[in-house]
């Protein structure tokens, strides 16, 4: 990855759903940290939400066209993001592990030094059936350094 430091960013990340008809979503703005840009990067938060308890989310693009996201934590995940592919992923959570598909319809990346954008949109099925369309849209600000950590 080029420039192996980690810098302090300012991350707007927008969700959106639709499963069985109905649309859902969810917006967070927080401070992370940005490792690498250009093809290859990595962005890693603390997730806010309370029942997600303090889980670290990890997105890891690679050329490009394929995203890693982890997760850490009471709801641990791994799930691979890519362009026209589909991929079986795991979701644990405090009651038990899931199998599911995850197929990526598109996925767009452009990140500089000072920050950029990453979008995806992807599918969730379980045992073949559509469950989800998804997408996750992630803007990144370097934050200077009189902004701390929180």
């Amino acid at each position: 990855m080029k420039n192996m430091k980690n810098k302090k960013v300012l991350i707007s990340i927008t969700d959106r759903h639709e499963s069985n008809g109905e649309n859902s979503g969810a917006e967070l703005i927080t401070v992370g940290t940005l490792r690498g840009w250009g093809d290859n990067y990595s962005i890693k938060y603390t997730e806010q939400d309370s029942s997600m308890k303090s889980s670290v989310t990890t997105l890891k693009v690679e050329n490009k066209s394929r995203v890693i996201m982890t997760r850490t934590g009471e709801y641990s995940t791994e799930l691979i993001i890519e362009q026209d592919k589909r991929h079986n992923c795991h979701y644990n959570t405090p009651y038990g592990e899931l199998m599911m598909g995850v197929f990526a319809r598109s996925v767009h990346s452009k990140m500089n030094p000072d920050g950029g954008e990453l979008r995806f949109l992807y599918t969730i099925d379980f045992n073949s059936g559509l469950a989800s369309v998804n997408e996750l849209k992630v803007t990144v600000k370097e934050v200077k350094d009189h902004v701390p950590l929180s």
